[in-house]
């Protein structure tokens, strides 16, 4: 089965066909590739950056935004930007990802796909649209948090620009496909390939950290030995499958497994070492880093996001040189780690989730697997299902066999949604856009199932009635009959009450019905009938309104509130707030309404920091009586008594206690309108005796936006240093949006504080 490991044979660069016919379909329409990962999908988005270039100059032209290529993930954004610039130089490439704009104008922009949402927003068609786009990793379109910025710029594109979407896990391509030719009048071009350019061989390894063939009848169930890490590393170098990727559910046991299997020296030390002292001297922090000894010795290293992105990016190079044996990742990073190695060993076939541990999906694993083998370095890359059993042998093989999940549209109007919409088109034509979306588009067959079954119950049998709607007769009928009774066991003065309703029942068609026994008997059978038709009608309107119900709660919301009028036009208040593009956008709005914003630059970041979703680090004892930030309208412990940011962030600690007025508030609107609550609420109470993740957030923003030194915030606060650098980022991003707001001095107040934060080693 290993035979064919080793170097591939050294042959030139010639472009695969799927890459010569997605090119040739580029030049005049829209183009779907679905291809396997490595196979070679970004060349095809680069070939087609460098035509536009080539055009650009020969024509002697300035243009901005000609291209737009657009990534999940910043750090994904970021490698691409670097990548770009060292292929068609610095003038000519942009970066937008929220926190930093370098060389906005440039003729070709890499960003976050949010950020390319925003624009269609921003410039209101008033803009020249860009020539092309570019969805990296198009099947995030079905990620429950991001998905539905990559359905608003499907929706909202120009239909003269061209759209290229790249992806390894669409199986449902073609579907995706006629989804975009009825939004955009002209259907896609799919190219699939199903063949790696590389084959994959997959293994098993058991509990004692042996390789063994595919097949689950050799696996016995000895469990797992507690060195089978070290002796699976083993097999895996004498079997010449290094480089490797080795996947684990959790970062503890990513760290742990670099440590353990870097404490042994490697071929190659010193030209690791020389590589990694280019990176040091960019990024100092690296130096003090606790895996780098087993990077430089041993040639072993984490990659998961507890690490600073200098770490990664660090990692990924020395990867790519070919000067790394192991990289420890973690499962949840696989979509991130972009480069990929001769070998890809899966520890586990479990995710660590919020809920706790979660299966594998098929896509999740494939992601993973498909890492294994690069493309002219590798003729055979080598995915190995680590196991204790033969049963989890056996699920393991059922994943490889299984195909990817399919995209399923996660698209839910939000907030901003609702303002940004409104503020382009009258309420009508912004719930026409909720019709089209890939979401509507998907439960079509749902709907029509429906409306079978509707159409598929009888009608009324009893057809020789002397009556309409037979149930509603009845009802009217009957009650006509109790009042009458009622009547009559009332006052003698009744007899005129009692005249008009007998004139009603006589009147009635169940008078003197010639069919009324029969009706009397069916009626039970009508009845469960017009119960399960109403059910039906009930499920078919909610399928086909689903979007509409939740754009018109939030749209309540935002009237009451102030955001839009009784014609739901935006106000004044609703123009600024459709320019904050964050998803507590209803959040900051209120609290810039409410002026509870610090007038301090360190004081706003950390309230901004506040607002974020990175967990910043575990609960730590609450200082009592000294802190600036405020518990139940009283100070409380959250920065370090004594310290420079004393003075400054009690005004921070204010706001908080306002802030959570104002998220409770917004938060009863939403329970009361049926719509998921921000769960920024729950963040304000203490945890475990500990301090509140709100507070926590704001600690750790405030002490780096005041200049305390990195070292010293991550020993004290406890928190890894990628996720202090995510938070940091977030708080950036949010600054950012207080930057483009117009008048008074809160742009110019957030536009220091962000400066001041992205510094080394955060960039």
């Amino acid at each position: 089965m290993l035979r064919a490991v080793g170097e591939a044979p050294a042959v030139p660069f010639a472009p695969a066909p799927f890459q010569v016919e997605a090119l040739r379909a580029l030049a005049g329409g829209d183009v779907l590739v679905s291809a396997p990962t490595g196979s070679g999908k970004t060349w095809i988005a680069e070939q087609e950056i460098g035509r536009i270039l080539q055009e650009t100059r020969a024509a002697e032209t300035a243009s901005s935004g000609r291209i737009w290529y657009t990534a999940p993930l910043k750090a994904l954004s970021n490698q691409k930007f670097r990548r770009f610039q060292g292929l068609y130089g610095e003038l000519e490439v942009g970066l937008l990802t929220g926190e930093r704009r370098v060389n906005p104008r440039a003729p070709v922009i890499v960003a976050t796909t949010e950020i390319l949402r925003n624009t269609f927003y921003d410039s209101g068609g008033r803009e020249r649209p860009p020539d092309v786009i570019v969805l990296d990793e198009a099947h995030y379109l079905a990620d429950p948090e991001r998905g539905t910025a990559w359905e608003e710029i499907l929706l909202l594109a120009a239909p003269e620009t061209r759209l290229l979407l790249l992806s390894a896990t669409i199986p449902n391509a073609r579907e995706i496909a006629a989804w975009l030719g009825e939004i955009r009048g002209i259907r896609p071009v799919v190219i699939t390939l199903e063949s790696r350019p590389v084959p994959l061989q997959f293994l098993l390894a058991d509990g004692s950290g042996r390789l063994l063939p595919p097949d689950p009848g050799a696996v016995s169930s000895t469990g797992r030995h507690p060195r089978w890490l070290r002796f699976a590393a083993d097999a895996l170098e004498s079997r010449r499958l290094v480089p490797a990727i080795i996947f684990f559910p959790s970062r503890r046991e990513c760290d742990e497994a670099a440590r353990q299997l870097g404490s042994s020296p490697a071929p190659d030390e010193g030209r690791r070492a020389e590589r990694l002292q280019e990176w040091i001297v960019q990024v100092p922090q690296l130096a003090q880093h606790p895996l780098v000894t087993a990077l430089r010795r041993g040639g072993v290293a984490p990659h998961h996001a507890g690490h600073l992105t200098a770490w990664r990016m660090c990692v990924e190079d020395l990867l790519e040189a070919g000067l790394i044996r192991l990289v420890c990742a973690t499962t949840t990073l696989a979509a991130g780690l972009d480069v990929p190695a001769r070998t890809v060993l899966l520890s586990t076939l479990y995710r660590n989730s919020p809920a706790g541990p979660e299966a594998l999906t098929p896509t999740e694993f494939h992601q993973m697997t498909g890492r294994a083998g690069r493309r002219g370095r590798d003729a055979l890359g080598v995915a190995v299902i680590a196991v204790e059993g033969p049963a989890e042998a056996e699920e393991g093989m059922a994943l490889a066999a299984a195909a990817p999940d399919p995209v399923v549209s996660a698209f839910t109007p939000s907030d901003a949604q609702v303002l940004n919409l409104l503020a382009r088109a009258p309420l009508h034509d912004a719930e026409g856009l909720l019709g089209r979306s890939l979401a509507a588009f998907q439960r079509r067959p749902e709907i029509a199932a429906v409306r079978a079954r509707l159409a598929a119950l009888p009608a009324d049998p009893l057809t020789d009635r002397p009556c309409g709607d037979r149930l509603a007769t009845r009802s009217r009928f009957d009650h006509l009959l109790r009042e009458l009774r009622r009547a009559r066991r009332g006052s003698a003065d009744a007899q005129a009450e009692i005249a008009r309703l007998g004139r009603a029942i006589v009147e009635m068609p169940c008078t003197g019905c010639p069919v009324v026994e029969r009706c009397l008997a069916s009626l039970g059978d009508l009845r469960d009938l017009e119960r399960s038709r109403r059910l039906l009608e009930g499920e078919l309107a909610e399928l086909q309104e689903r979007e509409t119900r939740v754009f018109r709660r939030r749209a309540g919301i935002l009237r009451a509130l102030g955001y839009l009028d009784n014609d739901w036009r935006l106000t004044g208040h609703g123009r600024i707030a459709a320019r904050i593009r964050h998803p507590r956008m209803l959040i900051i709005a209120e609290a810039m309404r409410a002026r509870i914003l610090p007038s301090d630059s360190s004081a706003l970041a950390a309230v901004a920091g506040a607002l974020g979703s990175e967990r910043a680090g575990p609960p730590t004892p609450l200082r009592s009586g000294r802190g600036p930030l405020a518990r139940h309208g009283r100070p409380a412990g959250g920065f370090s008594p004594g310290s420079r940011l004393d003075p400054t962030l009690h005004e921070a600690g204010r706001a908080l206690v306002a802030l959570r007025a104002i998220v409770t508030a917004i938060n009863n609107r939403r329970r009361r309108a049926g719509l998921p609550e921000d769960p920024l609420e729950r963040e304000f109470a203490p945890v475990g005796g500990g301090q509140a993740g709100v507070f926590q957030r704001a600690a750790v923003v405030g002490a780096w936006a005041a200049g305390d030194d990195w070292g010293t915030i991550t020993a004290r606060h406890r928190i890894p240093e990628g996720d202090l650098q995510r938070l940091i980022w977030q708080a950036a991003e949010i600054l950012a949006q207080f930057e483009d707001l117009p008048g008074g001095p809160l742009p110019a107040i957030a536009g220091a504080a962000r400066r001041t934060m992205l510094r080394t080693p955060v960039l």
